[in-house]
């Protein structure tokens, strides 16, 4: 896929999660948006604030902390500067109901990109670090794998501020980022500072979404 094709199609709340927090009732609303419920795609009805949408994930665009929009490239995402011609790839995320000792890190999720298709990952390669990988998935079955095959597709989403970061279940403070150079693959990582952005805002899309793009 290109990232430098317009996508006029698409349309996008213009203001992120957290300038859209003050209006909500609750102190933490999307965040219970996406927290587990009796289902991958339900929250539970203790929950106040909007639900995540029963026939699926819900959408958003990701922007790291210099605004630069994540892109899909040749099945690498990249990080690269929020241009009006940039196609922004469009992120599934999907509640999990993954119960483990880090669950007081964030809200567990998991993430997809390319409709669905591809997951992403943190895991080891040969006995590597930790790396941003993506896995020929399909949202709609990760629940049905047992709970140490999916583990790595988890991260736990956790508000800092007015931005939310990435961390992975499987390998506990190990943070999804991106680097200051435009057009670096997005990484893993377990420092911060001004060499990596580790927080993200999310920005919710409003175009419906077909069931088939997540399910077979």
């Amino acid at each position: 896929m290109s990232v430098l094709e317009e996508n006029p199609g698409m349309k996008m709340d213009c203001e992120d999660w957290e300038r859209d927090e003050p209006q909500c009732s609750s102190e933490d609303s999307v965040r219970d948006a996406l927290e587990p419920g009796p289902s991958l795609t339900s929250m539970s009805a203790a929950h106040a604030g909007p639900r995540v949408k029963a026939n699926g994930p819900e959408k958003f665009t990701i922007h790291d902390g210099d605004q630069k929009v994540l892109v899909l490239d040749s099945k690498t995402l990249r990080a690269v500067p929020d241009k009006t011609y940039i196609l922004p790839e469009i992120f599934f995320v999907l509640a999990s109901r993954v119960k483990s000792a880090y669950e007081n890190k964030g809200s567990p999720i998991f993430l997809a990109v390319s409709k669905g298709q591809l997951c992403l990952c943190c895991d080891t390669n040969k006995g590597h670090k930790p790396s941003l990988q993506l896995k020929k998935k399909k949202l709609s079955k990760l629940a049905a794998q047992k709970k140490g095959k999916y583990l790595p597709f988890i991260f736990y989403r956790n508000k800092v501020g007015s931005r939310n970061t990435l961390v992975s279940a499987a390998h506990p403070g190990w943070f999804v980022c991106t680097f200051p150079n435009p057009g670096k693959p997005v990484g893993m990582t377990k420092s911060h500072g001004r060499r990596k952005h580790t927080e993200f805002s999310f920005r919710r899309i409003k175009a419906e979404m077909s069931p088939c793009e997540v399910s077979e």
